[in-house]
């Protein structure tokens, strides 16, 4: 299981759903007004032990943007009665110790304007800011972060660096936006699937588990699972609470996890000079839209719902990992499986990343040494125990109630991919919810109409970047 644990690291923009986060305040303290037992988790050896260092009690600063996760704050002052919080505090401590330092925060609901209004007056009011990909990628064209290819002290080689991110959100080669161990939200904003068992056993279909181990748990046999048990049971000739569906979601949470299954992420790609370019109007792509819009045509009555799966009226719920934990006290079983392949020729499984909030290095640091002696030293000691908490908090009788669901978990965050920021007004939740979702007919259109609006953006973006960065504009 720890072997596993360590493999999800080697992982990991915009989630049209957030999971609901609590106030600094709340997450810092348990009920004082009930007997609830204390959640621990048992300190681990760090992986990598870094070099032990004394920075003669300095307080280390956060500028934390995350007000959407539940788990949201970075600094936990003391115990209390929830596992992630205690790991997060243990680690604190281990990394304090190590380096004779301290840690402070500031959880901001306008991390933006924030981080620039400090960059601009250079106040050092923090080491570290804590952003989503949409703050913090014009924050980089703009020339007030730093690399962290340029960061002493860090290993961006080392899975605890989470490598899908760090190659997803590269430009011209150069990281600027990292997630490690550290942090959980690269975790809590992973899109996923979850079937209800109950359901699988009593319309006699095959396990996905067992079609997702064999390489078969593909679009068209999630499709016809779900459409088995999809039924206007009252008969009334209406979709309503009493009948049964498919799959539990939302149209924009769906369609963008059902398009990066099967290799076709509505976004831009990267070239092999590691820069942006927009391709979705070639014919690989178009022909994926353009079956998922079908199928949900064909089959709109009965294909989704909300609040269906909790209440056992749907085989299938897609949603954000953190979500899950909504899920506790459903009375039927369920398990977590990815989302489905194009078909069996597809190599791997794909599953969307979701938006993790991303740590960048601001221009003003004073002290690059120890900024990246201290990061280096949160991603390692979080290993083994952020990680654990986590797993254990999902899988451990409270979300999933299966093994089966672990290995699903491990393959889940191995296959991660993510949408590029630039053009996101244009792609992403105007494809899906108001083309792919609606129909196919416009799709085509759409996209050679938004073609030069896309273009347009990334030269901008690009052009301004390279000027910041003293580098040539391209021919």
């Amino acid at each position: 299981m720890k072997k596993s644990l360590v493999l999800i690291l080697a992982m990991l923009i915009l989630s049209a759903t957030a999971c609901g986060g609590n106030t600094p305040s709340e997450s810092t303290k348990s009920n004082g007004e009930t007997d609830v037992q204390t959640e621990s988790v048992t300190e681990t050896e760090a992986v990598d032990p870094v070099v032990k260092r004394d920075f003669d009690g300095y307080t280390f600063r956060f500028l934390n943007g995350n007000t959407s996760y539940e788990h949201n704050a970075l600094v936990i002052e003391e115990e209390t009665a929830d596992i992630i919080d205690n790991a997060f505090y243990l680690r604190n401590m281990r990394v304090g110790e190590r380096f004779n330092i301290t840690f402070a925060e500031t959880i901001t609901k306008s991390p933006q304007a924030d981080y620039t209004a400090s960059s601009i007056a250079g106040d050092q009011s923090f080491d570290i800011a804590t952003l989503r990909m949409e703050w913090a990628f014009p924050i980089v064209v703009e020339n007030q972060a730093l690399p962290w290819t340029q960061i002493p002290n860090i290993d961006l080689t080392q899975n605890y660096w989470v490598q899908n991110s760090l190659s997803a959100f590269s430009l011209m080669h150069n990281v600027y936006f990292a997630v490690s161990a550290f942090d959980i939200t690269h975790y809590d904003s992973v899109r996923t699937f979850a079937f209800n068992k109950r359901l699988i056993d009593q319309y006699q279909l095959e396990s996905p588990y067992a079609l997702v181990s064999a390489g078969k748990w593909t679009l068209d046999t999630y499709m016809e699972q779900g459409m088995a048990v999809a039924n206007d049971v009252d008969g009334d000739g209406k979709w309503t609470s009493a009948d049964m569906y498919s799959t539990d979601s939302n149209s924009n949470v769906y369609v963008n996890t059902l398009m990066a299954g099967i290799g076709s992420i509505l976004s831009i790609q990267k070239d092999k000079d590691d820069m942006p370019y927009f391709n979705l109007e070639e014919e690989y792509y178009l022909d994926r839209m353009a079956k998922v819009s079908d199928m949900m045509q064909e089959r709109q009555n009965g294909l989704i719902a909300t609040n269906a799966f909790a209440s056992g009226h749907a085989l299938f719920y897609n949603n954000l990992i953190c979500t899950l934990s909504g899920l506790r006290e459903m009375e039927d079983e369920f398990g977590i499986i990815p989302a489905p392949k194009y078909d069996e020729e597809q190599a791997e499984y794909i599953n969307l990343g979701g938006s993790p909030f991303f740590m960048v290095v601001p221009v003003f640091s004073d002290d690059l040494d120890r900024t990246g002696a201290i990061m280096e030293g949160l991603a390692v000691d979080s290993v083994g125990l952020i990680d654990v908490a986590y797993y254990d908090k999902l899988l451990k009788g409270k979300t999933s109630r299966d093994e089966e669901s672990s290995g699903m978990l491990d393959l889940i965050f191995s296959t991660l991919e993510y949408y590029h920021p630039l053009a996101n007004s244009y792609l992403n939740a105007p494809l899906a919810d108001n083309y792919i979702w609606n129909s196919s007919d416009q799709i085509v259109s759409y996209l050679q109409s938004v073609k030069g609006k896309i273009e347009s953006e990334i030269d901008t973006a690009l052009d301004t970047y390279k000027t910041n960065m003293g580098i040539a504009s391209a021919q």
